[in-house]
């Protein structure tokens, strides 16, 4: 996989370390100067982000080093060849990088210009959408290896295979050649194989659920998988590969039941359940619950907001939010609160700051990396596209892709006019979308977020199609210009309504939840069963390679 940020931070404490030695075997040197960004203040983060991802695109083992930061630190981008040769000398490398870009709507455009001390001089522009400056940058970066460093394709140096963090065979992992051995899970990108070894399946059951949760409700160290109906909440165990029914709680006819989440509201290391739904004219009316003796019971309930979980800075535990929906055309105009107990039911506290766009079950926190702060990741409401936000909420980057692909939701009151919405968002429904996860599987300090990518041909044509016939886990990391990929599973047929990362076996190795509904056709809808899939994660390595320059987020 490419992993630009982390890539280049390494990059550079090697160097701090060996750059001496490095050059007493004859590598020679380069540095990239930070980049005059012409567009926005919100892409001000591309000045230091670009030099990043090219720096680590350059660097070439025993034959081109980065120098340290420190040597260039201050000095001005140049405006001319003369200037740059100035900078040339004054940083003591053998080649300089510099350069521009320019960003007008969605449009950028990129100037990249070279000088060596053997008197190179490489100029280079090129152009895309601001959603497809990734690309550009490693074309650029390409050509600079193979037009002035003269370096030969990195796949003909590959004597012997190398190790990429594939948790599983069915995970397609972005990585660097086919012929590279792996280790995470054999259901992920990667050529992946489909022996059932590296997946558990279990049975089926005549229900259709739209959420599931998984968790040790009853502190006894096993996990239960939580399904949420309609109508039902319905505990169950995970036993030899079969789902057995534990516990069930039915909600009075009136109500529909939004979403399920899991979090220890008192801190006693037994978890809540909170359920979210909404009566018939869709007033909130939530409640939560715990399960005990194989029991479930109420704890709380006439909770009069939409309730989420969310891991929220600045030290990223779940805290219970709320929302308050509205009638007309903006359900979602009041503000979203810390929710806090209080005679037998929740009631908002500390008002919690958003961009706008938000709401109570859109959005997740990126925790801070060693190179990166933290960052805000909302699925903007009309085309599901996953929308990056800086700490300060400074909007960054916008996904061409759409993730989620939920099918429950809430009823928009169109009278006030809503038009140009697209086709993810039917026409007079809001679509809740399924929970963002943020995990750092391989350990490295850089977290990334988990989401799902539906895939239908006949969503694309159909405003009001939500019967996603097929499925994929991506695994997305924030590069320092956009979304990248880093791994994928392979097509998961069913609608997947629900995943997380638990131990579903409790054998003590984490699995990749997935929660499914059988497809049995468009006009089967009724027929649909649940079943849940398990994919073992190998996290015993770390250190996954770079992408190759091949793969792309669409294979």
């Amino acid at each position: 996989m490419r992993v630009f940020v982390r890539t280049a931070v390494l990059t550079c404490l090697l160097l701090a370390a060996g750059v001496v030695s490095a050059l007493a075997d004859g590598a020679k040197t380069f540095a990239v100067l930070p980049f005059q960004v012409n567009g926005p203040a919100s892409y001000k983060h591309l000045e230091r982000a670009i030099p990043q991802m090219l720096t680590s695109r350059l660097y070439w083992k025993d034959h081109f080093v980065a120098v340290d930061q420190s040597a260039y630190e201050g000095i001005a981008v140049p405006t001319s060849s003369a200037e740059a040769a100035t900078v040339l000398q004054k940083v003591g490398v053998d080649y300089l990088v510099y350069g521009s870009t320019t960003i007008i709507g969605d449009e950028s455009s990129v100037d990249v210009h070279v000088v060596g001390s053997d008197g190179t001089s490489w100029p280079r522009s090129a152009s895309s959408k601001v959603d497809q400056m990734i690309p550009t940058l490693r074309n650029l970066a390409e050509a600079i290896n193979s037009e002035v460093f003269k370096r030969a394709d990195a796949a003909s140096e590959v004597a012997q295979p190398n190790m990429v963090n594939q948790m599983n065979p069915v995970i397609q992992q972005n990585q660097l050649t086919q012929d590279q051995q792996v280790f995470l899970n054999p259901q992920f990108r990667y050529a992946g194989d489909s022996e059932e070894g590296n997946r558990l399946r279990s049975n089926s059951l005549n229900i259709a659920a739209h959420g599931m949760a998984v968790e040790d409700l009853n502190g006894n160290g096993k996990n239960e998988v939580i399904l949420l109906t309609e109508r039902e909440v319905q505990v169950y165990s995970f036993t030899n590969g079969r789902l057995e029914p534990l516990a069930s709680y039915s909600a009075p006819m009136r109500f529909t039941l939004l979403t399920v989440r899991t979090v220890d509201l008192n801190r006693d290391g037994i978890m809540e359940i909170v359920v979210s739904a909404v009566d018939t004219v869709q007033a909130p009316y939530s409640f939560i619950l715990n399960f005990q003796n194989n029991a479930l019971t109420v704890v709380a309930d006439k909770i009069k907001y939409l309730l989420n979980v969310v891991r929220m800075p600045p030290d990223y535990m779940p805290v219970l939010i709320g929302q308050e929906t509205s009638r007309g055309n903006d359900m979602w105009r009041e503000p979203v609160h810390e929710m806090m107990p209080m005679g037998g039911t929740y009631e908002k506290g500390r008002r919690v700051t958003l961009p706008p766009g938000a709401n109570v079950y859109n959005f997740a926190w990126l925790p801070p990396s060693k190179s990166e702060d933290a960052k805000l990741i909302m699925v903007e409401p009309s085309g599901e596209r996953l929308r990056v936000f800086s700490e300060k909420l400074a909007r960054l980057a916008e996904t061409s892709e759409s993730y989620s692909g939920a099918t429950i939701g809430l009823v928009q009151d169109q009278s006030f006019g809503s038009f140009g919405k697209d086709s993810y968002l039917m026409g007079s429904k809001y679509y809740i979308p399924m929970p963002m996860l943020t995990v750092d599987l391989d350990k490295e300090g850089r977290h990334e977020i988990i989401v799902n990518k539906p895939i239908s041909v006949a969503a694309q044509f159909f405003d009001n199609y939500r019967f996603y016939p097929q499925g994929e886990i991506h695994s997305l990391y924030w590069d320092g210009v956009g979304m990248g990929l880093q791994w994928k599973t392979r097509r998961i047929k069913g609608s997947v309504v629900g995943y997380d990362i638990k131990d579903l076996n409790n054998d003590g190795i984490k699995d990749l939840v997935v929660c499914i509904n059988t497809h049995p056709g468009n006009v089967g809808f009724k027929q649909r069963k649940t079943m849940l899939l398990a994919f073992p994660l190998d996290l015993s390595q770390t250190g996954a390679t770079e992408a190759h320059r091949e793969y792309s987020d669409e294979e």
